[in-house]
């Protein structure tokens, strides 16, 4: 079995965990981890026994968001290659929401930034009513770039923008109402009983059946915004090396407020 060095992968019958597993970062998202997590999507496709993908995360948090070191060094890269590594970002997002396998994202702890986008992307969610939830992107001076056709899919345009706007953190149970989170639960064992029940009850379905339903959904709600999708990475290589993203970069690793907070 192929070794990773950011990720867990996890086989039992017909389901498969993903590990998110920087625990020391919150698993926090860079380039390799971005990179294995495609790579996997791709293999599994060749997998016919595999119904269901089951994204979890090692330690404290589920995603912490985009790897804030990594990003503020874009700046040190040539055009083409600062646009090739958001070119990746995006594509992350969409080899979970394209997977013809049913994507269910079990979430605890931290849920920042694009860690919001593994949610978005898959196509159940469950998580704790503790969590805690930010589109913190613009706190650091960046937008929701990548991640936002998917979050379109499960929030209203008005609740994003506010959540956008404020960067507010939000629990899990407001991401029940938001459309984020399927459902939350008070503890861990109902969150983990609610997994096992739903393996029951994906086990007893088509394979087929689901990934038609699940492609022919997916198709019908992609129709609004496919043709901005080529356009996103383009506007996340542009954001990311401004001076506004590269002040918010620097203050949040220096641990200080940005200097259009002073």
């Amino acid at each position: 079995m192929e070794k990773h060095q950011t990720i867990q992968i996890e086989f039992d019958g017909s389901v498969v965990t993903l590990w998110l597993s920087r625990p020391e970062v919150h698993n926090a998202l860079n380039s390799a981890m971005t990179a294995e997590i495609r790579q996997f999507f791709a293999g599994l496709e060749e997998m016919k026994s595999i119904r269901m993908v089951v994204i979890r995360g090692k330690g404290a948090s589920f995603c912490s968001g985009a790897d804030l070191r990594e990003m503020k060094s874009a700046i040190l890269l040539d055009p083409a290659e600062n646009l090739q590594e958001c070119m990746e970002l995006s594509g992350l997002f969409a080899s979970i929401f394209n997977s013809s396998k049913i994507v269910v994202a079990m979430v605890h702890g931290n849920v920042f930034g694009g860690g919001n986008g593994l949610v978005a992307a898959a196509d159940l969610a469950f998580g704790t009513n503790s969590c805690r939830f930010s589109l913190s992107e613009t706190r650091i001076g960046m937008a929701a770039a990548s991640i936002t056709p998917y979050l379109l899919q499960k929030i209203s345009s008005s609740e994003l923008k506010e959540l956008v706007f404020t960067a507010r953190e939000f629990t899990g149970s407001e991401a029940v109402r938001n459309g984020l989170l399927n459902q939350s639960y008070a503890t861990t064992d109902e969150l983990e009983l609610k997994l096992a029940n739903l393996i029951s009850q994906i086990q007893k379905n088509g394979k087929t059946a689901m990934a038609s339903s699940k492609k022919l959904i997916n198709k019908l709600t992609m129709l609004a915004w496919s043709k901005q999708l080529e356009q996103i990475p383009e506007l996340l290589a542009k954001i990311r090396i401004s001076p506004e993203a590269q002040e918010g970069f620097s203050a949040f690793l220096e641990k200080r407020k940005p200097n259009w907070e002073q």
